[in-house]
């Protein structure tokens, strides 16, 4: 009996933190397959557990699927709470933000550098062939989450978040113009009657977002652009909806193309802060003379 009382007093110590006052945190890099005894021996290495055997052996109690990631531990935790941290995946996650309007160089861009994630370098040229359906929204990711898994991730959510909708590829392609051209929720379905008001009588959209996609950045546009830049995606030259999205829109955009405003509107721009439309040229004309 006693011998089993020191035992067990031997073990807890063995498990107890390895400095309980360095609260200094350090990545661990869990892989797949790796089993408890090579898990046991990274964080040995790192100075983050006290005894690699005893781990090994409370971790195998514990039991729980290991799941592959990267975890944050210090040495001022104890093996046991390290050893039920791992069994209950709780990896390092960090939250990203897609913003409505943003094409995948956007969003690589801003993984990369402001979230600092840069296994994410590539994303564009495996998402770009998704544009359209990244659903923007706010992510709770792994700190090593790889390309492919965010893609489907995002895609995932555009499918649960329009599944009650009657959303085809035009509806998106829409929709992305209008993400780009609206100042003001409530500008969304006027903008988007302009557009449909043009399709039906056979008006080229003439909309400045696809020729800045076409130019790949959103900087403005010039009267030259307008003819210069030779792409399907520039609808001052090519009738019709361009032949893809030109970014991720939101849901309030695809619900504009659906539920278009009613009006005869044909024209409009934008002016300190607020959107003017028009029903033919001449007034769309004077009002621009007037604001500009």
């Amino acid at each position: 009996m006693a011998v089993a009382v020191v035992g067990a007093i031997i073990f807890t110590a063995a498990l107890s933190p390895r400095d309980k006052n360095d609260d200094t945190t350090q990545d661990i890099v869990i892989t797949d397959g790796m089993n408890r005894a090579a898990i046991a021996q990274s964080l040995a290495e790192a100075d983050i557990i006290k005894n690699q055997t005893a781990f090994t052996i409370y971790s195998r109690f514990v039991g729980g699927n290991i799941l592959p990631g990267t975890y944050e531990f210090s040495p001022s935790e104890s093996g046991s709470d390290i050893a039920n941290q791992l069994a209950s995946g709780k990896f390092k996650t960090t939250n990203i933000t897609i913003i409505e309007g943003w094409r995948s160089t956007d969003i690589e861009t801003y993984l990369v550098n402001e979230k600092k994630l840069p296994q994410m370098k590539g994303f564009a040229a495996q998402a770009s062939q998704y544009e359209g359906y990244l659903f923007p929204d706010t992510y709770e990711i792994k700190i090593d989450e790889t390309i492919p898994d965010l893609i489907q991730l995002m895609r995932d959510n555009f499918t649960k978040r329009t599944k009650d909708l009657a959303v085809n590829p035009e509806v998106v392609i829409m929709a992305s113009i209008i993400e780009r051209e609206a100042k003001d929720d409530a500008d969304r379905p006027k903008i988007a009657a302009v557009y449909i008001n043009r399709l039906k009588i056979g008006m080229r959209l003439q909309a400045d977002p696809t020729v800045q996609y076409a130019k790949g950045n959103w900087k403005a546009v010039t009267v030259d652009d307008y003819t210069s830049v030779i792409s399907p995606y520039n609808t001052y030259l090519n009738d019709g909806l361009p032949p893809g999205p030109i970014c991720n829109p939101g849901l309030k955009s695809i619900q504009a193309v659906l539920t278009p405003d009613s009006n005869n509107y044909l024209y409009f721009f934008s002016a300190q802060g607020q959107t003017y439309f028009s029903k033919t040229l001449e007034e769309h004309q004077a009002k621009v003379k007037q604001y500009f």
